[in-house]
């Protein structure tokens, strides 16, 4: 074997530095006319490992890019879902749970499917969200969740999460997940149009476990699926060259799914938390507003942990009714985010009465506080009962942040009064009849209005017309905003 020697900077002779490490100057060498050789620059490649190839065996480099003008090129991820499971109940604005003989619950942070515990077979509990999330060509789409299990796998029951469309028991038509099969074996799986390709065995013991939460991430591009547990690259499926693509679809539903293929012998229940789905690489600079409510958080639906539904009050075939004089200390017309509200006009004079009332909830272990953002108010009116008395003229404000609904609440060290914003006037002609209508109202605000949770959010009307003796005015309004 040959051996290198210090050559003490003696031409033609190579140098060892102290600790026998050999000596390499990363220079620029020039061609014969002293100029820049690019061919054969002194330098090192930038890579970054991506994994460092713990359970695969091989780590995973990536080359950094720039640009043809020099810039590095950075991604700027965008997220598209976020979802928790806090309290009791599910959201089912965001989500469908179909079940056969088995139980979805809330309870703990998490969302239990097989919650009850069933053994038999055909029992089946899914959990999956009702929009669809899209995978593009260039750019990667990040499906995450934490998982844990109650039991290790059991011989005969088959659990799936990821990305991936399933009715009942049926093998999924389309989709890219995790699936721990009936005899036991965890593999990542990528489903086309029906057809699997699969990864090797994925050791469930060793990486996953029962009664242990792990963070697993689904890494989607148009031609590839790459499988992490807790950060740790664990398989990697090729889309086969025969696909165009790495599903059918390349648009799907976040899912998750226990079911047993035959009576087992021990119920496993499959624990879901901190559901994302993030868009990496690809700013689209879509309005943060817009990104918001296609998560499901438009002001006009109640949140995770709070009252589901719509937050206004429009009760199915809600009638006008007899209506209720309205006071400026009690949401006497009923509360709501909006909607129908019925009011006797005999507001006195100059006096300010609360046409409907909002409380934003307060945040909780159980219900995450979140701040709503109104950005635009409408306001529509008519006579249902037609007026006797005196010309009708109301100056509309919108008053938000106090602490209490009374318009009287006061600003101190543990409480808030209200701020007023004007929205403008409607008027009814002495003695208006039935169907007669006021001038829309439509405030579309630059600035949104933002409430924080425990505050208060309400349309108020001022009496400056006559005290009407009889008859009644509907008012339909409506909130529009997102929560933060």
């Amino acid at each position: 074997m040959p051996n290198i020697h210090g050559g003490n900077s003696s031409a033609g002779l190579a140098n060892v530095t102290d600790d026998f490490q050999l000596e390499v100057k990363l220079a620029n060498p020039q061609d014969t006319t002293g100029a820049e050789d690019t061919g054969r620059v002194g330098g090192v490649r930038l890579f970054g490992e991506v994994d460092a190839g713990t359970v695969t065996g091989n780590a995973k480099l990536k080359a950094v890019e720039v640009t043809n003008d020099y810039r590095l090129r950075v991604g700027v991820d965008q997220t598209a879902f976020n979802e928790l499971f806090p309290g009791a109940s599910l959201n089912s604005t965001l989500w469908t749970a179909p079940v056969t003989a088995a139980t979805v619950t809330v309870a703990g942070g998490f969302a239990n499917l097989n919650a009850g515990a069933s053994v038999a077979s055909g029992a089946v509990a899914r959990l999956t969200t009702y929009r669809n999330f899209p995978c593009y060509r260039s750019y990667t789409t990040y499906f995450e969740a934490g998982v844990q299990f109650s039991s290790l796998p059991v011989a005969g029951n088959v659990c799936e999460w990821g990305s991936f469309i399933s009715t009942g028991v049926a093998s999924p038509t389309d989709g890219v997940f995790f699936r721990i099969n009936a005899a036991g074996e965890l593999r990542g799986v990528v489903n086309f149009n029906g057809t699997e390709t699969q990864s090797s065995t994925i050791n469930f013991n060793a990486l996953v476990g029962n009664n242990t939460s792990r963070a697993f991430l689904i890494y989607v591009i148009s031609n590839k699926a790459l499988f992490w547990i807790d950060n740790v690259l664990v398989a990697e499926i090729n889309a086969p060259t025969s696909q165009g693509q790495i599903t059918s679809s390349m648009n799907l539903p976040m899912s998750f799914r226990n079911y047993n293929s035959v009576a087992v012998s021990t119920a496993q229940i499959m624990k879901v938390s901190n559901v994302n789905v993030t868009f990496a690489d690809m700013n689209t600079n879509k309005v943060w507003s817009h990104i918001l409510t296609g998560a499901g958080a438009h002001s006009s639906q109640g949140q995770t942990g709070q009252t589901l539904g719509t937050t206004a009050l429009y009760t199915n075939s809600l009638a006008s009714g007899a209506g209720l004089a309205m006071t400026n200390t009690t949401a006497a017309l009923g509360s709501g985010l909006g909607g129908q509200f019925t009011a006797l006009p005999t507001l006195a004079v100059g006096t300010d009465g609360i046409v409907c009332s909002y409380q934003v909830p307060l945040g909780t272990s159980t219900a995450p506080g979140k701040s709503l953002y109104i950005t635009r108010i409408t306001l529509n009116s008519a006579v249902t009962t037609t007026l006797v008395g005196g010309a009708v003229l109301y100056a509309y404000s919108i008053a938000y942040g106090h602490t209490a609904v009374s318009l009287a609440t006061t600003e101190t060290a543990t409480s808030k009064a209200p701020r007023r914003l004007p929205a403008g006037f409607q008027s009814f002609a002495s003695n208006a009849t039935l169907g007669t209508t006021a001038t829309t109202l439509d405030l579309d605000l630059n600035s949104p209005i933002v409430v924080q949770p425990g505050e208060f959010i309400q349309l108020v009307a001022k009496n400056l017309g006559a005290v009407t003796t009889a008859g009644t005015v509907t008012f339909l309004v409506g909130f529009g905003g997102y929560w933060e």
